[in-house]
């Protein structure tokens, strides 16, 4: 068995603990340590850490198929965990002082934390200045340190934006988490007042869009020559098909232990119950394959290749169509899912829930998503970065 193998064997082995929390994830709005520390112990968060800092240096398709394995059951707890994967391969692009700084004690760190650009960012000799306050920090209930992003503003006007690195310790977190959907995401704000960033913990936003980080200079290894889009994009996509995988063996059961109210007839001996049935389970097929094809670009594409602001807004797009067609599809199974299904102890609801709040991150949004493509298509400026 190969690393890979053992490494997924081992998130499937983890999975029926996510799945007997899943309720408790929702209702207590963050993934339990017990969880947290079973993949630590499995060695799940290192999987794209160079093995100069003590990393498995594997390929996306590991990463994401240790987060399916967790999406069948918990939405939310793969959601943390796929960020809690990718920004430790984010960790791997930083100048080599920070690396050293946050990989010193282990192989991994939990960094919440969100690229877009909430911080005021006042340059400093040797660094910055951050002010400011960041929504969505994904994981915030545990973290080492935060991942954000800020204006660098030199006498009152933006020049340019930097993403950076601050500990814990010098970061409020705000517990404010309370959503309808994602629940177990601890995606609370985080604010940060008169905070000195060293120039080592940040990095130009243009080099990391495009690919030529510090970290790419210093690592061989072509993954970490990636424009960072198409992989921060690609953390979600193992946690919107898995979902699929999950509302669609969840309707299975669910229709196999249902009789009907009035007549007391099985409710899979209905020709309608059997159509969603399968396709669920078709649909989930689909979903599988789409993540499959990402595995492929990510992981043997030419970093170049992926480059161009048409292809990025292609993939964005691509991703956005997923959200609304994973959406689409657990919509429809809830309509067939009879009134036991909106019970909080149900688990098609909370995927339900879950992905009416994903297909509007800001990620994710199809029709942003799909203008940007359009825009670039017909030679106009994208409407977003990319």
């Amino acid at each position: 068995m190969t690393l890979s193998q053992t490494l997924i064997a081992r998130a499937r082995d983890i999975a029926p603990m996510v799945e007997k929390q899943a309720w408790n994830t929702d209702r207590n709005r963050f993934i339990s340590d017990e969880i947290i520390d079973a993949c630590a112990e499995a060695q799940l968060f290192q999987i794209l850490v160079p093995k100069a800092y003590g990393g498995h240096e594997l390929d996306y398709t590991t990463m994401a198929s240790v987060v399916f394995e967790f999406a069948r059951h918990c939405t939310s707890t793969a959601w943390v965990i796929s960020f809690y994967i990718g920004h430790n391969y984010l960790h791997s692009l930083w100048p080599k002082e920070f690396q050293d700084e946050c990989f010193r004690d282990a192989p991994y760190a939990f960094t919440p934390g969100t690229v877009a650009p909430n911080f005021r960012l006042t340059p400093v000799d040797g660094g910055y200045i951050a002010n400011g306050l960041s929504q969505w920090n994904s994981g915030s209930s545990r973290a080492d340190w935060f991942l954000n992003s800020g204006l660098v503003m030199v006498d009152g006007q933006p020049q340019g934006a930097r993403v950076l690195m601050a500990p814990a310790s010098d970061v409020e977190a705000i517990d404010n988490w309370d959503m309808a959907g994602m629940r177990g995401t601890s995606s609370g704000d985080v604010r940060m007042k008169d905070v000195f960033v060293p120039m080592n913990r940040t990095i130009d936003i243009a080099d990391l869009l495009e690919g030529p980080t510090p970290g790419a200079k210093l690592h061989a290894n072509r993954i970490y020559s990636l424009p960072v889009l198409p992989f921060v994009l690609g953390e979600t996509m193992p946690v919107m098909t898995g979902a699929y995988r999950g509302a669609a063996d969840a309707y299975q059961r669910l229709t196999e232990e249902r009789y009907s109210t009035f007549t007391g007839a099985k409710i899979q001996d209905k020709q309608t119950a059997q159509i969603r049935v399968g396709k669920g389970l078709a649909g989930a097929a689909i979903g599988e394959v789409l993540l499959r094809d990402y595995m492929q670009m990510i992981d043997h594409a030419d970093p170049a290749d992926l480059k161009s602001i048409a292809k990025r807004a292609e993939i964005r797009a691509r991703v956005g169509m997923v959200s609304d067609y994973v959406k689409t599809g657990i919509d429809e199974l809830m309509l067939g899912a009879g009134g036991g299904a909106y019970r909080n102890t149900c688990p098609l609801q909370r995927f339900s829930r879950d992905m009416n709040v994903l297909r509007v991150h800001g990620f994710l949004d199809t029709e942003t998503a799909t203008e940007n493509l359009g825009r670039v298509t017909l030679g106009l400026e994208p409407n977003c970065p990319l």
